[in-house]
């Protein structure tokens, strides 16, 4: 597929800016689940109560993207023309995004994920649509681009993956290299 052209991307940053107004006003008013706009839906979130934080969101069309909150300033988007290629299949879910937290993609079928962090506390994420978020601490946030580039060692986390019934569908790592 080819890459996007600018006239789709202005107009995908055009609908995010919306949709994501659209969210936050329904989430002052105390609920922003089920917010959609001009094809986009909002997926889930981390940092629910900050006004910071990072929701994703995916279009009819297979597009997704993901949206960086920052207080007082106009979110950022990651825009996936492709979407993010998520295979689900083997562990049930597939990680997108991550520092701060984790966001991503989850099987049909997946009713609960939960991430045991370094401190042995049971940690379950959000589950909206075919997304998850989870608010884990994996160290400190990269604030330079030397610091984006750096190697990481992320830190061992073990997630479980529940179906249907409570049954465990998967344990093991949450990160992989």
């Amino acid at each position: 597929m080819a890459p996007a052209s600018d006239e789709e991307t202005t107009r995908w940053i055009a609908e995010l800016m919306a949709l994501c107004e659209l969210y936050r006003s329904a989430e002052s008013a105390g609920s922003a689940e089920a917010v959609s706009h001009a094809g986009w839906h909002t997926g889930a979130r981390i940092g629910t109560s900050t006004a910071d934080g990072r929701m994703l969101a995916y279009h009819d069309s297979g597009v997704e993207a993901e949206c960086v909150f920052r207080e007082g300033e106009r979110p950022l988007f990651n825009i996936m023309s492709t979407g993010y290629g998520s295979d689900t299949g083997e562990r049930g879910f597939a990680v997108w995004s991550r520092r701060p937290g984790v966001l991503g993609a989850i099987d049909d079928g997946v009713t609960r994920l939960e991430v045991t962090d370094a401190d042995g506390d049971v940690v379950r994420a959000a589950i909206v649509a075919h997304t998850f978020a989870v608010d884990v601490d994996l160290g400190p946030v990269p604030q330079t681009i030397d610091e984006v580039f750096a190697p990481w060692e992320p830190p061992e986390l073990t997630v479980r993956v529940y179906g249907e019934g409570g049954a465990l569908r998967y344990e093991g790592p949450l990160l992989t290299a």
